[in-house]
């Protein structure tokens, strides 16, 4: 009798090992659903100190770092039939002649994964390109090489491989050359009035091979989800609210300067500085 009980405890115990390790294997391998994802995770505000730019390699407390938006880079001023189009396209030679600007003026790319961590200096600007398009791998990438600067892609998970967006072996080349590459929800949803198991799942799966960094669609969003991109582990998200981030900056809800094919770069990025500095009010930023 004995041996009967002690065998059965053995086989307990055996059994009840491979079922965590199963469930740990599992768990690992994909992405919560919602309802597996804690209400007071996905559906707190982030605390004060957690948002917050770290601080980490700057001897003052105070610091500006631009970030420039960019979408199609294509020879495109002339369409009067696309004046959306129009004002999200800058020319292959105006965004090679902006970035001239910026290495004259002593500014250096840094990625945004980089600056969540602190490590950005007096002269470091990001540079985004939203949406994925086909021109971001073979109109961007070559000039970006070029100027050795690097940039953030954030790219739209359901549109890779459609035609006009990369294909996954052009992102894939991307990152490869040392770009930065991050998340736009799958199919550009408006967060703002998406459901919270919609925008985690639209978020979530965007992320999935990134650097866990993302831009919100259009700048659309709510408060929930801020929530929710904190609560799935990014490391920092972009708006496309006027700015430059600051010590005051909030890691999930950085601003970004939008450049257009007739912006000047430098003359915008030292008007959002003075702003931000108080020397300058928001009422007297270029109308551009």
């Amino acid at each position: 009798m004995g041996r009967i009980l002690f065998g059965l405890f053995v086989f307990c115990l055996v059994g009840t090992a491979v079922f965590m390790w199963v469930k740990i294997g599992f768990s690992l391998e994909r992405a919560p659903t919602p309802s597996e994802v804690p209400a007071d995770v996905v559906g707190s505000q982030p605390s004060q100190s957690t948002t917050q730019i770290p601080l980490t390699n700057t001897s003052s407390a105070s610091f500006r770092v631009p970030i420039l938006m960019y979408h199609y880079i294509r020879d495109y001023a002339d369409r009067t039939d696309d004046p959306l189009g129009v004002q999200l396209s800058v020319a292959p030679d105006i965004l090679s002649s902006q970035l001239d600007a910026l290495v004259a003026e002593g500014y250096h790319t840094i990625s945004l994964s980089e600056l969540a961590e602190g490590k950005y200096g007096e002269k470091s600007v990001i540079l985004t390109f939203d949406d994925g398009y086909t021109d971001a791998y073979k109109k961007a990438l070559p000039i970006l090489l070029d100027h050795k600067m690097t940039a953030t892609f954030f790219v739209v998970g359901d549109f890779v491989g459609r035609k006009g967006y990369m294909t996954r072996d052009q992102i894939t080349k991307l990152r490869e050359a040392g770009m930065e590459i991050g998340g736009h929800t799958m199919s550009h949803v408006n967060l703002a009035n998406q459901t919270r198991e919609n925008a985690y799942t639209q978020i979530s799966n965007s992320l999935v091979d990134t650097e866990y960094v993302f831009s919100y669609p259009s700048g659309q969003y709510k408060a929930e989800t801020v929530d929710l991109v904190f609560g799935l582990g990014v490391r920092a998200a972009v708006t496309t609210n006027f700015g430059v981030a600051t010590e005051q900056s909030s890691l999930f809800e950085l601003p970004r300067i939008r450049v257009k094919n007739f912006t000047d770069v430098m003359q915008r990025i030292n008007e959002e500085i003075a702003i931000a500095d108080g020397a300058l009010d928001p009422s007297q930023r270029s109308k551009d």
